[in-house]
């Protein structure tokens, strides 16, 4: 049995991101929880950090350990904050990203009547929040048979599409950020085009586990996160986990994304 001043887990989940993980990031993030135990608890062991992948994996995780805070994407957050007691503090603006959107690109010959998508095979990181990327992200535009290929690839499903691979989806849906490296390239870009972008959607959120939390205290944890980024000391651990700044949440956004997950 962990004894009480036994580090607490702090999830990282990052949704099929291949380098979202505890061998390969888990010493990074580590720097993180360690400033931020040093100054809410006066230790730099105040929290283990558990960085993670599968959201699946993360929920079971989350079940069975007493993770007290995380890091989360909102297609997490939206599934399982009922079922794990989460409560959202903060959103996360990651370091030049102005607007968190993803686009689904597809060939250029391939028609753009969406509703033509239903049943196909979309490749995105995103596929372990199918729900998520059905209601939310696409907002049901293409339907609810849509297949999803989880892929931690996204260059490689990019190229596969463009060249027409064996095993290519018939889409491709991912960050627009990540659009924009490929869409100038003649060898991929020049093949294919966008179908449709989402609207701008939320943020990955700073969560609190409600049954979890115990004595922590949760108002001093969410103004130092926010002051972050007013110091350099802060400002150079948030550089090392591509974060530029913890922020109030977009309510509105939120609530709306809430929504359409929920169908009301």
């Amino acid at each position: 049995m962990a004894r009480a001043d036994s580090p607490r887990p702090f999830l990282f989940l990052k949704t099929g991101e291949k380098f979202a993980t505890q061998e390969i990031a888990g010493p990074t993030v580590a720097g993180f929880t360690a400033y931020v135990g040093e100054k809410v608890a006066g230790t730099t062991n105040a929290f283990e950090p558990r960085v993670m992948n599968d959201p699946v994996k993360a929920a079971e995780y989350c079940s069975k350990s007493k993770v007290v805070l995380g890091i989360v994407t909102p297609g997490f957050y939206l599934t399982y904050a009922k079922a794990l007691g989460m409560d959202p503090l903060l959103e996360t603006k990651r370091v030049g990203v102005k607007e968190e959107r993803f686009v689904l690109v597809g060939p250029k010959d391939m028609p753009s009547d969406l509703a033509r998508l239903n049943g196909k095979t979309i490749a995105t990181p995103l596929a372990g929040e199918q729900w998520y990327v059905i209601s939310v992200v696409l907002q049901s535009k293409l339907g609810e048979e849509i297949r999803l290929k989880p892929t931690m690839d996204v260059e490689g499903a990019v190229f596969d599409l463009a060249e027409g691979g064996k095993n290519a989806a018939d889409a491709v849906l991912l960050e627009t950020g990540a659009w924009d490296l490929f869409k100038d390239d003649p060898d991929s870009g020049g093949k294919l085009k966008v179908l449709c972008q989402s609207d701008e959607l939320p943020r990955d959120l700073v969560v609190v586990f409600g049954p979890a939390s115990g004595t922590l205290n949760i108002d001093k944890v969410k103004q130092l996160l926010k002051d972050m980024s007013g110091s350099e000391a802060g400002q150079k651990v948030l550089r090392s986990i591509q974060v530029e700044s913890f922020t109030d949440i977009n309510r509105a956004g939120l609530s709306a994304a809430e929504k359409l997950f929920h169908g009301k």
